[in-house]
């Protein structure tokens, strides 16, 4: 039987064969969203399409669902068989290079005779791409670098991706008779942006029951190995979660010792030892007469040690034991500080929602208030805001602001920062916004120099407060454009622009790094959704993960002040000087 992995990737080739041979988009697009639902399903899609059920699946209908039901009936699709007599099967894995998209995977087959990555590399070394028409060496260089990009991403998933299913089968596990603690541990309890696998640490007097009920999970594909309290199984989605159940007295120790990362708890071993003491996942050991304590919860572990608790996003031995010795541990921002969302979509540009929509979804989240932020007018393919839709769209925002009881929308704005440096809407319209974030969707190839002045004009302008998602990295799909950070943070500080923290799992955009450092420096930081529906409103907690990672406090949070005291702030003008 296919897995869904397997369907998801012939459905997802057949997607991309079908736009590089020019079928009409929508068609194309339909079948990629039912392959995305297909990969993410945490359920057997064969099961599915053995019921006749798959069309309950959301984007799929009936004719994708007849395309998986020939998959998962034979291994093989009869659309796509024909797509590979006339395209050799190896040409997608070319558009997984970035820059490389349809056409030019087409061009350098039909030009060159260029049909895999291994190819594309050598065509790129001899200069066969930099002699073609509009290409250049410089083209050459950056696919030769994006090829070692690719080379080097391994098979890490998406934190969005991981955490969801996480989070599902520790629900699942403290729900069975028996289960007493159940975490997850590793890098997703880090919220590391990039994950391998899924531990999950457990506590249990009949630890069998629970490793026996664990692998008969619904998200379960395949057992990898099964003891009485150890177990690793497959899910659906490719993913590999292993359990580990220990009695309650050592839940502590393991839990600690499996969060890591392996660089703390190298940095934490040595502290042990300069105390006379060894951590293990057992316990902790007085090394002079072998007692070993043994700890229900981190905290005691940790207090052994003489240390504050350490929050498990901080455990990457980046200066976390010695502040934890020296008891001064940054107060992290939590969820619960966020006070608004200062960048979301509505269907004024590609939104999914109207304005009063996505107010009420904020607002029953516990928000005060939101900033209403479309794309402009450069963004023509979204329906991007020209200044007299903008006009209206006010208007709008008011009408709304009057019906609404206790939260305020702000009037704001995703404004282009387009590829000479100029900004997509006119002073006199940034002027009438309450909040202006500014942002660089396109010439993403300039070289540093252009990159920067694009920012610095942006940041210099008067009406501009944020900067969104800086660095324009898309995880695993697109690297950062040529920025020099250092000098972004020292722009922003001099200029009073708040840096974005992009909520989004594929963005994550400052990371932590960047974040701490910005912190450092005295920059405001804003960690916005960028919800283009009401549902991605969730999306800010992996902001949040991402600024707790870099040590960021409440303090230095744009959005964590209250609407009273927010529009008090933007009354005033930005620090700093300006154009």
């Amino acid at each position: 039987m296919p897995t869904n992995a397997e369907i998801a990737n012939i459905l997802e080739t057949l997607a991309e064969l079908m736009e590089l041979d020019g079928v009409n988009k929508f068609r194309f697009l339909a079948v990629q969203k039912a392959a995305r639902r297909v990969a993410e399903a945490n359920f057997s899609i064969e099961e599915r399409a053995a019921a006749g059920t798959l069309t309950e699946i959301p984007d799929i209908g009936d004719k994708i669902a007849a395309k998986i039901e020939e998959i998962a009936a034979s291994g093989k699709l009869g659309e796509l068989e024909e797509y590979f007599q006339r395209y050799p099967p190896a040409l997608v894995e070319m558009e997984r290079v970035q820059g490389i998209g349809p056409r030019t995977a087409r061009r350098v087959w039909e030009e060159l005779g260029v049909s895999t990555i291994a190819e594309l590399e050598a065509a790129a070394r001899d200069g066969s791409i930099a002699g073609l028409p509009g290409m250049g060496q410089k083209s050459a260089d950056n696919i030769l670098k994006a090829i070692q990009r690719l080379k080097a991403r391994g098979d890490r998933l998406l934190l969005g991706e991981v955490l969801p299913v996480a989070e599902e089968v520790a629900g699942l596990l403290r729900e069975i008779t028996g289960a007493h603690n159940v975490s997850c541990a590793g890098s997703v309890r880090r919220m590391k942006e990039m994950v391998k696998d899924l531990d999950i640490i457990a506590t249990s007097t009949e630890p069998e029951l629970l490793t026996d009920a664990f692998s008969a999970l619904p998200m379960v594909a395949a057992i990898i190995a099964h003891g009485p309290t150890k177990c690793s199984v497959r899910s659906h989605t490719g993913l590999q979660i292993d359990l580990r159940v220990v009695p309650d007295k050592q839940y502590g120790n393991l839990l600690q010792h499996f969060t890591g990362s392996k660089e703390h708890n190298v940095a934490l071993r040595e502290l042990a030892i300069s105390k006379g003491l060894k951590v293990s996942e057992y316990g902790v050991e007085e090394t002079s007469s072998g007692k070993v304590h043994e700890c229900a919860t981190e905290a005691e572990v940790y207090q052994l040690l003489g240390l504050q608790f350490i929050p498990p996003e901080l455990r990457e031995d980046s200066g976390e034991i010695e502040a934890a010795a020296a008891g001064s541990l940054p107060d992290l921002i939590k969820t619960g500080d966020l006070k608004g969302d200062l960048h979301l979509h509505s269907d004024w540009s590609d939104g999914h929602a109207t304005i009063m929509e996505m107010a009420l979804a904020a607002k029953d989240r516990g928000y005060q208030y939101i900033a209403v932020s479309d794309h402009t007018q450069s963004l023509g393919m979204v329906h991007g805001l020209t200044p007299e839709r903008l006009e209206e769209q006010l208007v709008e925002i008011a009408r709304v602001n009057k019906e609404l009881d206790s939260f305020h929308v702000f009037a704001s704005a995703e404004v282009d920062v387009k590829s000479d440096g100029s900004l997509d809407l006119p002073d006199e319209s940034l002027a009438r916004l309450d909040f202006v974030t500014v942002s660089i969707h396109s010439g993403f190839n300039q070289d540093r120099g252009q990159i920067m002045e694009r920012l610095r004009a942006a940041m210099e302008n008067p009406y501009v407060r944020s900067i969104g998602h800086p660095t324009g990295r898309l995880i695993n799909r697109r690297e950062p454009y040529e920025v020099d950070m250092e000098a972004i943070i020292d722009m922003a500080a001099r200029t009073g622009t708040a840096l974005e923290i992009n909520s989004h799992f594929q963005r994550l955009d400052l990371n932590d790094l960047h974040a701490r450092a910005a912190q450092a420096a005295g920059v405001m930081l804003v960690i916005n959704s960028d919800a283009h529906r009401p549902e991605q409103l969730d999306l800010l907690r992996y902001g949040v993960a991402t600024a707790r990672r870099g040590w960021i406090e409440a303090g230095s949070v744009l959005n964590t002040l209250g609407v009273a005291e927010l529009e008090s702030f933007l009354k005033k003008p930005k620090s700093g000087p300006t154009r």
